[in-house]
């Protein structure tokens, strides 16, 4: 009995040393541990089976398609909503299972999403919804997200209000008619005038100075614009201005900012505008998803990454990550970068592939490995000095038998292959 379970326990020694050996193996493969497919979402379908999943149908450039299934773990790179039409990448793990099927299916880790096609209408609009200036008619569907400015389900009747429409195609009628992606609802009913001119005026430029609020006013600061041509204009932000994304305002930034057209103005220059609605546009990031090493080297030794003071280090559910996100899966987010090998880079964002509460309940999980030893040498000590305890003989050996019986199948198994 003492030979067969020393021989059982050598062989459980094997085994965990070989799955080590072939996870050193593994570790030092310069292959990215993610791939990516990107293409335009053709088709949306949700899961009746699985509660939080939905499918994509991409189509990349070359033609090619697959379905892209989204589940409650997949990580939105930014907010945008996914529509038909919008172009998508979904990063997936390269090692997985994957069936042999076309379109191929991949569960993504990860996902951006970059609606290029969509526009940004900011108007009054009429009880038909056509906006003042004739040129859009609204056909709102079930699908379509009606919102007040602080992000709250709109319930009420949305004509005759100043509206900011957000959509992408749109028919080349006149008005142009489209079924919107988002309204947000800007102000209560109103009567429209007649003149057949928009409710708004809009000014795009670059931001050349801002100017923070003062002690008198906290809600207000101002950003000078600077466009293309050379013409400038001042907007102050107020409180009440209606941001239509989540980006930051730094000099630099291209911003378009929307006022009210039928206000009287002081002929001045640069002219002043209180912004009532705000869009920064967002810059193109370089996004990258892999395993970075003890040295935040990237698997494919593509990218190696610098946490500067300024980088946003985040667990998957938003909550703070302290310390090096050293030997993890990670979406860093990032501008310009080193012409080294690897690359070099010291990133915006950066983004721990799991969430900080289950990476906590990890901490609690036993160290089984431990435990294991522990008892391979408490058996050991026992056998070696069981004569020195003979009151308590019988009770160890029926105990032992106990644990054959109780796992009979599993002892049997075991016992058919030492004897092979």
């Amino acid at each position: 009995m003492k030979k067969l379970i020393s021989l059982f326990l050598t062989l459980v020694i094997i085994s965990l040393t070989t799955a080590t050996a072939f996870a050193d193996e593994k570790s030092v493969k310069t292959e990215a541990h993610f791939n990516s497919f990107t293409g335009i979402v053709k088709e949306i379908r949700k899961s009746d089976l699985e509660k939080g999943t939905s499918y994509l149908l991409l189509e990349n450039k070359e033609g090619m398609e697959a379905n892209l299934v989204l589940t409650k773990d997949t990580y939105y790179i930014n907010d945008e909503k996914i529509s038909i039409g919008s172009q998508v990448t979904g990063y997936y793990d390269a090692n997985a299972m994957m069936i042999m099927i076309y379109p191929p299916q991949y569960v993504a880790v990860a996902v951006m999403v970059s609606n290029s096609k969509q526009n940004i209408k900011v108007d009054l609009f009429n009880k038909e919804l056509v906006s003042a200036d004739n040129s859009l008619k609204l056909n709102v569907s079930k699908d379509t997200e009606i919102v007040n400015k602080d992000g709250k389900k709109f319930k009420g009747d949305i004509s005759n209000r100043k509206l900011a429409v957000f959509y992408g195609a749109s028919t080349r009628s006149i008005p142009a008619q489209t079924n919107p992606d988002k309204i947000v609802v800007l102000s209560d009913p109103l009567v429209p005038d007649n003149d057949g001119n928009s409710y708004y005026a809009s000014f795009k430029g670059k931001v050349t100075e801002i100017t923070k609020p003062s002690k008198d006013n906290k809600h207000l600061n101002q950003v000078k614009l600077e466009r293309e041509d050379g013409l400038e204009a001042i907007f102050t932000i107020s409180k009440d201005t209606y941001n239509t994304n989540s980006e930051k305002i730094k000099l630099g930034s291209v911003v378009t900012g929307y006022y009210d057209a039928k206000v009287y103005r002081i002929l001045i220059y640069p002219g002043q505008y209180d912004a009532e609605v705000l869009d920064i546009e967002k810059p193109n990031y370089n996004i990258k998803v892999d395993y970075f090493d003890e040295k935040l080297v990237s698997a494919d030794k593509t990218l190696k990454i610098k946490i500067g003071k300024d980088t946003e280090l985040i667990y998957m559910d938003g909550s703070k990550y302290h310390g090096k996100p050293v030997k993890s899966n990670l979406v860093v987010i990032y501008d310009v970068s080193t012409k080294s090998i690897p690359a070099q880079t010291e990133p915006i964002k950066v983004v721990v592939l799991e969430n900080k509460h289950k990476k906590d309940k990890v901490k609690d999980v036993p160290d089984w490995k431990k435990k294991f030893d522990d008892w391979k040498k408490a058996t050991d000590e026992l056998y070696d000095n069981i004569d020195q305890m003979p009151e308590y003989k019988d009770e160890f050996y029926r105990y032992l038998w106990k644990l054959i019986i109780k796992n009979e199948k599993v002892f049997y198994e075991w016992l058919k292959a030492v004897i092979k």
